[in-house]
């Protein structure tokens, strides 16, 4: 139990951690980017400005400097349809930037195939000239490609990639360390209140078998001289003793599933003799209630592997809450059987009582759970008997299966991988 709870703190922190650190990552990735970007483009800017002041007061580039220069240049006409003089300026980009000086798109980003027939980004500034001693104007054109800033893009992006990983696995060791931590102080509280109740459950033990063996020496000695009133009450504290004797016994069968001491010990037994000696009680009580009790047991020895205590419990358990939540005229079934692959032995009990609701179905096996408080005070009970059955067939690998509908009545299937042999 702890374990899982430690398995999903821990997966929730790490979580935590990587969802914090992801999006501290991608924020660092975008400013960065934005921060290369900007600085690429501001140098576009100031390079486009200054050769457009050079060209103003009649310098020119000369085809050396063009030559050494990274950046793309070219002159074009007043209209921008006609390309006057040219640096390094393919001849497929004049037409594409021809378009955008007549557009008046003086800036931005544009899309080439370069030598190596891959395809690369180049960033643009275009600034407005007068050249020839200020006798004609134009449009100065400076570009260049973003091959390098990409790259260090993709080198940024890659650091933090291997950054992210790095702090996956951090995180996870900080979620671990931390979900211990957070576990347990409530493992050692829970410790604390299971030995409190294995060991008020075993000091009680004594006492309840001493009152409830002196209200059975009263009963005989005083019957005759007993009121009817006085009957009843001594009834009904038999009835709540036997009750306390219940609770006291499911809690220490809880106690054992909590330090996983059940099934320890196990033996070879016939199933159908510990049936056949439980079966008579439930009979004489359904025949009371006015109940109809049914059972199909097979007529040859089913061998099992268990201990006949839990077996019989298990069996009880199930039989109880078919005579508890059923009413006069209802009727209970048992059936048990062996399935083919000789392994699994199965029993069934089966009523038609009140039901239970689909949205009580999910927690009938936790504990103290009582799908209806008011009903199930009346009938008695614990709340504990469906948990305990849960942590028995679980001890034994088994399963159970739930079919129930309002009003309609339910079915407990159980299978136990424990039978021996047939014969």
């Amino acid at each position: 139990m702890f374990k899982q709870l430690q398995k999903r703190l821990t997966l929730t922190y790490s979580l935590f951690f990587f969802l914090t650190l992801a999006i501290l990552f991608v924020i660092l990735y975008f400013v960065f980017q934005n921060m290369i970007y900007q600085s690429a483009e501001g140098q576009i800017e100031e390079m486009a400005s200054n050769q457009a002041t050079a060209f103003s007061k009649g310098q020119r580039i000369n085809s050396g400097q063009s030559e050494n220069s990274p950046y793309l240049i070219g002159l074009f006409s007043e209209s921008g349809n006609d390309l006057i003089d040219k640096w390094k300026l393919p001849d497929d980009l004049q037409d594409d930037f021809a378009r955008r000086i007549a557009d008046h798109k003086f800036s931005g980003l544009i899309k080439y195939r370069s030598a190596g027939n891959g395809e690369d980004l180049l960033i643009y500034a275009i600034k407005p000239v007068n050249y020839n001693h200020g006798s004609a104007s134009g449009y100065l054109l400076v570009a260049n490609e973003l091959k390098q800033t990409h790259e260090l893009v993709e080198s940024w992006f890659h650091l933090l990639v291997v950054l992210g990983l790095a702090a996956a696995s951090f995180s996870l060791l900080i979620a671990h360390f931390l979900a211990r931590r957070a576990v347990r102080p409530i493992q050692q509280n829970y410790e604390k209140q299971k030995a409190f109740v294995t060991n008020a459950s075993h000091e009680l033990r004594t006492p309840l078998s001493v009152f409830s063996a002196s209200l059975e020496y009263f009963e005989t000695e005083e019957r005759h001289r007993m009121s009817e009133s006085s009957k009843e009450t001594l009834r009904d504290l038999k009835s709540e003793t036997a009750e306390m004797t219940m609770l006291i016994r499911h809690l220490l069968t809880l106690a054992k599933a909590d330090q996983n001491k059940l099934s320890i010990i196990r033996s070879d037994c016939d199933v159908l003799h510990i049936f056949h000696a439980v079966i008579p009680y439930y009979r004489q009580r359904a025949l009371r209630e006015n109940k109809s009790f049914t059972v199909n047991l097979p007529n040859h020895p089913l061998i099992i592997h268990a201990n006949p205590i839990e077996i019989r419990q298990l069996l009880t358990i199930f039989l109880d809450n078919a005579i508890k939540y059923t009413e006069a005229h209802d009727e209970l079934a048992l059936k048990s059987w062996a399935e083919k692959d000789g392994r699994n032995f199965c029993f069934e009990v089966r009523d038609t009582g009140i039901g239970i609701a689909e949205v009580d179905q999910r927690h009938i096996y936790d504990r103290f759970y009582r799908a209806e408080k008011g009903r199930a005070r009346q009938s008695g009970g614990s709340g504990l008997g469906l948990s305990i059955a849960h942590e028995l067939v679980d001890a034994y690998h088994g399963q159970i299966r739930l079919e129930s509908k309002v009003h309609e009545g339910t079915v407990f299937q159980v299978a136990l991988p424990i039978l021996r042999h047939r014969r």
